[in-house]
This record gives structure tokens, C-alpha cells and sequence, in this order.
């Protein structure tokens, strides 16, 4: 009827104008339409897809989300909603992850970092120099030697006594008193031998005493560098445990952060924002169970303008 009206009040010359023009507009709303959808898709494609979408008709669209608390969905019945208009959010969720993920990445980078130094191998402990060889022949030489010379003296002065007796029986006392003064001097001689002796001797049991004195401490120094050695060997022993242990607990943990810092990345890919890929107007939301934490939510949308009857499809 307004064509009509429009051609009637037109000169003649003018309605096929109009008619024209009308169909122009009409195209051009076409035209705008049509990449209008293909921008609706490709935002649908980049947003985080829903939780579990269900079949839908030309005129609905449900879907459903997890939330953490009420407040996490941002709509509610009756709401318009334009494309890409947050619908649920759960940021406290995605707050506490990024933290815990940033802490696992500090912790892991730490770890990484920290460098676990193998302990060096116990030095050798220095031998034990040998002790020389011993000879006490020129000992025995001079004991032998001395033992001569008091044979000797002890000889010559039994033989002067016998001369001495030998004499005292021809009654010539000065004679007499003349080889007893030579039998003193021989026994001064003797007991100079027997000395001699005793002091070679005694050399020689000085030289003996000092040697099991050297041996005794070679073999204390002996039994020092054994037991050095061993303690080394065990410290090393030890320290070179502790070293592996210190690199398996160095991996063990590596790899506990690297399995939970895996886990947390899991749950943020899970708590991304939720955004609506039409236009619409919020029809229904319909709670459903809990489980582990979360609520579960099912959305309908009316797609298209808002609904005329508020609460119906």
C-alpha cells in the first residue's frame, strides 16, 4: 500500500525511480549481511570453544559451561548479548594458576640453573720412604778386635806373675819389687782392654736399639698412611654418593614440576574466558550438577533481535 501511495503521489516518470532505489537498498543490506556472518564465524573460531555445544535449531543456540562460583557468569535471562560478549569468566580460577604457574617456572628455572659439583678423588698419600739397609759388621770388628787386645792383656799378666814367682825363689828381692811394678801396669792394661770391650759392645747394642727404634716408627708411619688412605677413600666414597643422590632428587623434582606445571597449564586452558558466537538474547539457563569443584550450566540463546515475550522461545 505505500508503494502505492508513493506512486500515486510520484509524477509517472518517477515509480520505476523508487522501485529501483528500494531494490538497491535491499542489496546493499544483503551485501552488509553477508560478511557480518563470515565475522561472526571467525571470532566463534578464535574464542575458547564451550564446554558441550547441543543441538541447535536456526533460532537457538545452547551450550553449556563450567563456573567456579555464581558470579563467574556475567548474563542472565533476558540479557541481549552481541557477538563476542563475555558470557562466563572465571578469574579468580585463572588468577590462582598464573601464580602457581609462575612459581613452577621459577622453580624449575632455579633447578635448572643449580649446578651440582661432582667431588674430586682423595690425592694419593705419599709413600712411606724405606729405611736403608743396616751393618753392624764394624761393630762386630771392633768387639772382636777388643776381645783380642783382653786376651792379650789378661795373657801377660798371668805369664809376669809367673815370672814373678819364678824370681821370688832366686832371693833377689830388688828384682822382685821391679816385675811386680810391671804387673801393675799390665793389669792397668787389662782393665783398659775390658772397658775398650764394654764400650764397643755397648756401641753395638746402641746401634741395635736405635734401629728397632727407626723400624718402630716407620712401621707406626706405615700404618698412619693406611689408615689415611682408607679415611680418604671413604669420604670420597660418601661425598660421591651424596653427589648422585643430590642429582636423583635433582631430576625427581625436575620432573614433578615439569608433570604439575603440565597440569596447570591443562586446568588454565580450561578456565579461559567463555564468549558468545552470535547475537541474541539470553532464553534459558539451566543449572545442572556440581562435580569437582565446578557448576555446570546449560545456556540457551534466542539468536537474532531480542525476544518479544521475555522468558519464551
Amino acid at each position: 500500500m505505500m508503494l502505492n501511495f508513493a506512486a500515486h503521489k510520484l509524477k509517472p516518470s518517477e515509480p520505476i525511480r523508487y522501485l529501483f532505489s528500494v531494490m538497491v537498498i535491499f542489496m546493499s543490506f544483503g551485501a552488509f549481511l553477508l560478511p557480518l556472518g563470515s565475522i561472526a564465524q571467525q571470532q566463534q573460531d578464535d574464542e575458547l570453544e564451550v564446554t558441550e555445544e547441543i543441538a541447535n535449531s536456526p533460532s537457538r543456540y545452547t551450550f553449556k559451561v563450567k563456573l567456579t562460583e555464581l558470579d563467574d557468569l556475567k548474563v542472565k535471562e533476558g540479557d541481549t548479548v552481541e557477538i563476542n560478549q563475555v558470557i562466563a569468566d572465571r578469574p579468580q580460577d585463572r588468577d590462582r594458576l598464573l601464580v602457581e604457574k609462575q612459581r613452577l617456572q621459577l622453580a624449575i628455572a632455579r633447578l635448572e640453573t643449580l649446578k651440582v659439583t661432582p667431588p674430586l678423588a682423595p690425592r694419593a698419600v705419599p709413600m712411606t720412604p724405606e729405611l736403608p739397609p743396616v751393618s753392624y759388621e764394624t761393630h762386630k770388628v771392633n768387639i772382636a778386635q777388643a776381645t783380642t787386645k783382653l786376651e792379650l792383656a789378661k795373657l801377660a799378666v798371668a805369664d809376669q806373675k809367673s815370672l814373678i814367682e819364678e824370681i821370688a825363689q832366686l832371693n833377689e828381692p830388688l828384682l822382685v819389687t821391679h816385675e811386680k811394678a810391671k804387673l801393675e801396669t799390665l793389669k792397668i792394661d787389662q782393665q783398659t782392654a775390658e772397658l775398650e770391650l764394654n764400650k764397643v759392645i755397648a756401641a753395638l747394642k746402641d746401634a741395635q736399639a736405635q734401629r728397632q727404634h727407626q723400624e718402630y716408627l716407620s712401621s707406626l708411619a706405615i700404618t698412619e698412611r693406611i689408615e689415611r688412605a682408607n679415611a680418604n677413600a671413604l669420604a670420597y666414597q660418601q661425598q660421591l654418593q651424596e653427589f648422585e643422590n643430590q642429582q636423583r632428587s635433582r631430576a625427581y623434582q625436575l620432573s614433578d614440576l615439569n608433570t604439575k606445571l603440565a597440569d596447570v597449564e591443562s586446568r588454565l586452558a580450561q578456565v579461559s574466558t567463555v564468549r558468545s558466537p552470535y547475537p541474541g538474547t539470553v532464553r534459558r539457563i539451566r543449572w545442572l550438577e556440581q562435580s569437582e569443584g565446578t557448576i555446570n550450566a546449560e545456556i540457551t540463546l534466542r539468536l537474532g533481535g531480542p525476544d518479544p515475550v521475555p522468558g519464551r522461545g
